[in-house]
């Protein structure tokens, strides 16, 4: 595997040690686009789809971005946090700065793919718990994400 792979595994499974031991060798890799994502995720993509808050900050004190976009969807990690009902990641991308009301291609905002957007992905969404959606939407509300 390369060092980007390993690094989205890591992401993804939450291993910090892991996450650090690759980013301390290489701190570009917190910026790094999958290999094998097609939907050309970034490290804080993955952390924002599997909940993995302290990824995410570690991928921050590394330098990631939280202006990139997927290219599936042109979506910040923001909008993925939200979408997949991940409150601690919304919360950390909110107080490292990620714009709220920063549409996705489709011109959906983190609010809208929190409620699911108008991709008919309501299965996958539903995976969240319905307190860990609220709190997604009440800290993007307080972040003036809410038009």
């Amino acid at each position: 595997m390369s060092k980007i792979t390993d690094l989205h595994d890591a992401v993804k499974r939450g291993n910090l040690a892991e996450i650090k031991r690759l980013l301390e060798a290489d701190r570009s890799l917190a910026n790094a686009r999958s290999e094998t994502d097609v939907r050309g995720t970034y490290p804080l993509h993955v952390a924002a789809e599997f909940g993995q808050a302290g990824a995410a900050r570690l991928l921050l004190d590394y330098g990631a971005d939280i202006t990139l976009l997927d290219s599936e969807n042109d979506a910040i990690a923001l909008c993925w946090a939200a979408f997949f009902g991940r409150p601690d990641v919304v919360a950390v991308l909110l107080a490292a700065g990620s714009e709220p009301s920063q549409r996705n291609k489709h011109g959906l905002t983190p609010l809208a793919c929190a409620l699911g957007g108008t991709q008919g992905r309501w299965k996958q969404f539903s995976n969240a718990s319905l307190e860990d959606w609220q709190k997604s939407l009440e800290a993007i509300r307080l972040h003036g994400g809410v038009e």
